[in-house]
């Protein structure tokens, strides 16, 4: 079995994490690493600050202290923050650690020895003002290509173009805001044109074998394509990694050629085995190498780790351990902009911790929303309903009733069942496909849909929970009580273990609460939790978050944005438009408005189970039906179906449903939603009824939906496109999607839906 080896982009020292620094790199590794470990993989997980090059010195003379107070001061604040957020690294190091620059400079004289380096005479911006020359990060200016007006002298952010210093408009020293200066000053660079056969041949053979993202793939060969050139590898500066040549004590290497080496000199600096973790020479298509490197990176970081690190080591002409695979994220902004640590804006890493919310919620929300493959951004109001509706509504909702119930009805004894009944046995199979499906994902390091696989899962555990109705069968049928909490017990426990790798302290109390120690993945439906066993006392996982609480928090990390707004006659960030509400408009009347066509993304549509169906008292053609909903919610819904079906063709029976239809009284009962059926040609129904939960969300291909959907008009809804082609339902044009499978009627071939 591979060893796996996880490392996560280095943070740099010279400010506090905010989230989307946490999501990109740390977060996701830790979810990896905890992943690997539960299936029982010698598993390493390898992290640190780094600490050397200019935002440091620049940062110290801005506070006034030296360097290494700086690095000092911010490992600290770095290492305090990822210890409440449970990141759970084997070795969180610093780059400024002696044996970082033993490590360093080694590499740096293989590369010397072996011909890799050149020597050249370049002019570099320098900072009058302050005595220092610049790395190109504390040059900004206009980018040529796309006009963004804060793009750095390397690269630009907006359209990703890497870039000179000379291609910059109009550049400005970041440190100073004043214009730098041209200086000619030597420096050595990295041959990169000598590696590029080797890396060309490498990464064809990743390709073949499909183990880097397209992304990931596109930007290396976007720059193989161009063909490398050399980088500069030294600074002007004081404090780095000294260059171990003579005549060139007064420079130090550059931050992006030490930095990556952190990863080896953290393992060397944990264990005397590193060779074995970094010296497994996994270079070759296909090679047996009993080490698997991933790397967690952000996206801007891509060449640095996709072509530079692995051109470096490549010079060495040693049998390095290359990246196996790179995860790279996209950005996290904040509301209505970026995170900002001198404006205010954004929750950092130290807000987190201060503002009483548990680093699960956290957690959750981050990975649940992970912008894998393209930017996402940070807002209250998703916040808040992945905490109340997913974790809390879902998860909490379904640990706390069934260990409740165990403790008020069975004094807190798992009930040894009598036999399983086939339905018991399909709901036991039914969540361990699904964890499987989580674990395959997982494996893949496609964590965004390996968290909304869980929450499936604990979906359907609340619909069997709902459907078996234990408060009911405790009294009229026991022996099925009994049953269904053995089975539910059980379940709970794999959803623990499962849910282990996003939600640490969470899945820990809920091993508590059982009365049993946390399983790893290869217990997922062994059923260890026996019957006869005693729980312990049960508790809440989560509280919820109102919305007062949460406009709290959108206020308070508004920062300037928020002041500015105002200033400016506009509105916080996240906040709706004032004098927007029906109570506002002018009152006197106007012809009605045609109705805009509804966006797909506003029409919420969900599995629901009929529970019971009964005859209108005051209408001959309506069913008033009750329906369960997501987190056990009990909808009435008035439906005229009462000429086309029986009242035993609908009970029982899984539906869809408009979820966020505005409740309407028919013939004096209030409705609130609409179940929807395919109709034909010739007038027949038939009731659309997708394989899956209640609970589950109908989803529209290609639209990303709403996370707070308004309530709509009937009017509104009726502006939908509803039909069915070849017997899957599509909604203007887009397909419809249970679990990420169409949505399928079993009759009707060609029609329409209502």
């Amino acid at each position: 079995m591979a060893k796996i080896l996880i490392t996560s982009a280095l943070p740099y020292v010279n400010n506090v994490p905010h989230l989307g620094n946490l999501i990109g790199c740390v977060l996701s590794a830790d979810v990896f690493a905890r992943f690997c470990r539960s299936r029982g993989y010698e598993t390493l997980y390898i992290c640190g600050t780094d600490e050397y090059g200019t935002a440091t010195e620049a940062k110290a003379i801005e506070e006034g202290v030296s360097p290494r107070e700086i690095c000092d001061k911010y490992f600290k604040i770095h290492k305090s923050i990822y210890e409440w957020f449970n990141i759970s690294t084997n070795r969180f190091g610093r780059t400024s650690d002696p044996i970082h620059v033993q490590h360093t400079q080694d590499i740096f004289l293989e590369l010397h020895k072996n011909g890799m380096l050149l020597e050249k005479e370049v002019e570099q911006p320098y900072d009058q003002k302050v005595g220092l020359f610049l790395a190109d990060r504390f040059v900004t200016g206009i980018c040529p290509h796309c006009g963004s007006k804060d793009a750095r002298a390397d690269q630009c952010d907006k359209c990703g173009k890497l870039l000179t210093y000379s291609e910059l408009g109009e550049p400005r020293s970041k440190l100073t805001g004043t214009t730098p200066v041209l200086k000619k000053t030597k420096h050595l660079f990295l041959d990169l044109a000598q590696s590029q056969p080797r890396l060309e041949k490498w990464i064809d053979g990743i390709e073949k074998e499909g183990r880097w993202s397209a992304n990931t793939l596109a930007i290396a060969r976007s720059w193989l394509k161009e063909g490398l050139q050399a980088r500069s590898i030294t600074r002007d500066l004081k404090w780095g990694v000294p260059v171990p040549l003579k005549g060139w004590e007064n420079k130090v290497l550059y931050v992006w050629f030490d930095a990556p080496i952190g990863y080896v000199s953290i393992t060397a600096g944990l264990t005397d085995k590193w060779k074995e973790w970094w010296l497994a020479g996994n270079e070759a298509p296909g090679s047996p190498s009993e080490v698997r490197h991933y790397e967690f990176i952000g996206k801007d970081n891509v060449p640095f780790h996709a072509i530079i690190f692995p051109a470096m080591l490549m010079g060495t002409r040693q049998p390095w351990t290359l990246p196996h695979y790179i995860s790279s994220t996209e950005f996290l902004n904040y509301e209505d902009g970026k995170f900002s640590k001198s404006k205010g804006v954004g929750v950092f890493g130290n807000d987190a911790v201060e503002s009483g919310i548990p680093a699960d919620v956290w957690r959750y929300y981050l990975l649940a929303t992970r912008p894998e493959s393209a930017d996402a951004t940070f807002s209250w109001d998703e916040f808040g309903t992945r905490l109340n509706k997913e974790l809390l509504g879902n998860w909490g909702n379904l640990v706390n009733r069934t260990l409740v119930f165990l403790t008020q009805n069975y004094e807190g004894v798992v009930p040894a069942p009598e036999e399983l009944s086939e339905e018991d046995e399909a709901f036991l199979a039914d969540v361990k496909i699904r964890l499987e499906r989580e674990a395959d994902l997982l494996e893949k390091v496609q964590i965004r849909a390996a968290v909304q696989e869980f929450m499936g899962a604990a979906s359907a555990a609340n619909a069997y929970l709902q459907a078996q109705a234990p408060w009911k069968s405790v009294r009229e049928n026991p022996k099925r009580a009994a049953a269904a909490l053995y089975c539910l017990a059980n379940v709970i426990h794999d959803l623990a273990i499962a849910s282990e790798p996003f939600l640490p302290s969470s899945s820990a109390s809920v091993a508590r609460q059982l009365g049993v120690k946390l399983g790893t993945w290869k217990d997922i439906g062994q059923r260890q939790v026996a019957g006869g066993h005693h729980i312990g006392p049960a508790e809440h996982l989560y509280k919820p978050l109102d919305t007062k609480a949460l406009a709290g928090f959108r206020e308070k990390y508004a920062g300037r944005q928020k002041k500015e707004g105002e200033e400016k006659g506009g509105k916080t960030p996240g906040s709706k438009t004032p004098g927007s509400s029906p109570a506002s408009a002018p009152k006197k009347s106007a012809p009605a408005a045609p109705v805009a066509p509804l966006s797909l993304e506003n029409l919420q549509l969900e599995v629901g189970l009929i529970e019971s169906v009964e005859r209108h008292p005051n209408a001959e053609k309506l069913y008033v039906e009750k329906i369960i909903l997501a987190n056990g919610e009990i909808r009435t819904i008035c439906s005229g179906l009462v000429p086309y079906m029986k009242e035993e063709e609908l009970e029982g029976r899984a539906c869809v449903v408009v979820k966020n239809l505005k409740p309407a009284k028919l013939r004096g009962v209030e409705s609130a939603g609409m179940i929807l059926v395919a109709e034909e040609e010739g007038g027949k129904l038939e009731l659309i009824m997708p394989p899956a939960p209640a609970g589950t969300p109908v989803q529209f291909k290609g639209i990303t939906p709403n996370s707070q959907p308004p309530a709509i008009s009937i009017d509104e809804f009726f502006t939908v496109q509803l039909t069915v082609k070849k017997g899957a339902v599509y909604a203007n044009g887009h397909e419809l999607l249970v679990d990420g499978h169409a949505l399928k009627v079993q009759k009707v071939s060609e029609g329409k839906v209502s």
